[in-house]
């Protein structure tokens, strides 16, 4: 059995991205307001620094 590879923990300032649902739902109007709710939690709370991906919100 292979071990299993952990990545690094986030820290603060580090880079990520965010990406689309298999069915789109952050792009919604009725769900929009929760994605970004989230985005600026992970930047503010966390300090990490949020991309969106070309599909985030499709």
């Amino acid at each position: 059995m292979n071990n299993l590879i952990k990545p690094k923990k986030l820290e603060k300032g580090d880079l990520i991205a965010t990406v689309s649902l298999s069915w789109g739902g952050a792009g919604d109007e009725q769900f929009r307001h929760r994605y970004q709710l989230g985005k600026k939690r992970l930047e503010e709370v966390f300090g990490l620094k949020v991309i969106e991906m070309t599909n985030s919100l499709k």
